[in-house]
């Protein structure tokens, strides 16, 4: 199947995965990684799991509203991601897990909906998370080898050092349902407006016949279909794009493509689901240019540091409509 995007095979971290990953980053900022450790099993689990979560009625899950550091759920407008055209906030419902010791997994967010308290659900999203926090861990590590990032100064590790397992980040664990255009608005294909991510690197699976992501490359919009793995039981690749706080670490080199979600013909009578994990550097890291030569090489425009919590909380604050 003809995708405008890279397949990057990670089932073995070496300098060669590392550049392929680096040009990818540069010149699209999004990419297919394959040779992951997420099976058809486990990834078809998290989507039931969703779909269960979704099911429930509006009452129990407005009971658990998204808070200040991005944890709940999120109703229906509530979440406007292109403020510039849109009028009224996303038509999709989500929810977010946060709080992670990244060392075993464990969400430490609480209250949670009771059906992720169960004990099967939360082992599946916990495993879920680490796994995905490790996979990130893995990307983050290729891209300063890529970097050539100065040893005396982290090296390899780099990254690792600023996305610590059991240090305090907005990193997170989103489910999404788009509900179908016939059942919410048929005037209003898209799902989810023009934005980029806000935080170092974002994963996503997205399911067969469920397609709807759109990236902005080469002054037009492109579908990102869905692809299978060319490893027998395995989910399919996950997609990954860089997100502004890497952009912004590397002076501008790595690329935090534009993107949105609308429902192509072919899936307006259906709902969508997708599963996102946000990677976020520790609250406390400061946002200083990355000790890279090849960073080095480009026109510095950082003036004034400041953390990565900071800096999420002035792109939240952006987003969410008032009076939700």
């Amino acid at each position: 199947m003809s995708t405008p995007l890279k397949v990057v095979d990670i089932s073995t971290l070496n300098q060669g995965n590392a550049k392929e990953l680096l040009d990818a980053a540069v010149t699209q900022g999004f990419l297919y990684i394959d040779g992951h450790d997420f099976s058809s099993v486990e990834v078809e689990q998290l989507f039931n799991l969703s779909s269960e979560f979704f099911k429930l009625d509006t009452d129990t899950k407005e009971k658990f509203p998204i808070d200040s550091n991005d944890r709940g759920y999120t109703a229906y407008h509530q979440e406007m991601l292109d403020p510039d055209t849109q009028v009224k906030g996303d038509p999709k419902e989500a929810f977010n897990f946060g709080d992670f010791d990244f060392h075993t997994g464990k969400i430490r967010q609480s209250p949670l909906p009771e059906i992720f308290e169960e004990n099967e659900n939360r082992r599946l999203l916990e495993s879920t998370s680490k796994k995905l926090y490790d996979l990130s861990i893995a990307l983050l590590k290729l891209l300063a080898m890529a970097l050539e990032i100065d040893p005396a100064k982290g090296g390899h590790d780099w990254f690792l050092q600023r996305h610590l397992p059991d240090e305090e980040s907005i990193t997170t664990l989103r489910f999404l349902r788009y509900p179908s255009v016939s059942s919410l608005d048929a005037n209003e294909p898209i799902r989810a407006g023009a934005h980029t991510d806000y935080g170092t690197v974002t994963l996503l699976f997205q399911q067969e016949n469920q397609e709807g992501l759109e990236l902005y490359l080469k002054n037009q919009w492109q579908p990102v279909p869905y692809i299978p793995s060319k490893y027998p039981g395995k989910a399919a690749p996950i997609i990954v794009n860089i997100a502004d706080q890497l952009s912004y670490w590397t002076c501008g080199l790595l690329k935090s493509t534009m993107h949105r979600v609308k429902f192509p013909s072919s899936t307006v009578s259906k709902d969508r689901y997708s599963i996102v994990f946000f990677v976020n550097a520790d609250n406390n890291v400061v946002l200083e240019p990355i000790p890279s030569p090849i960073v080095s090489q480009r026109d510095r425009k950082i003036t004034k540091l400041i953390t990565s919590k900071e800096y999420l909380d002035k792109r939240f604050a952006a987003t969410y409509v008032k009076g939700h």
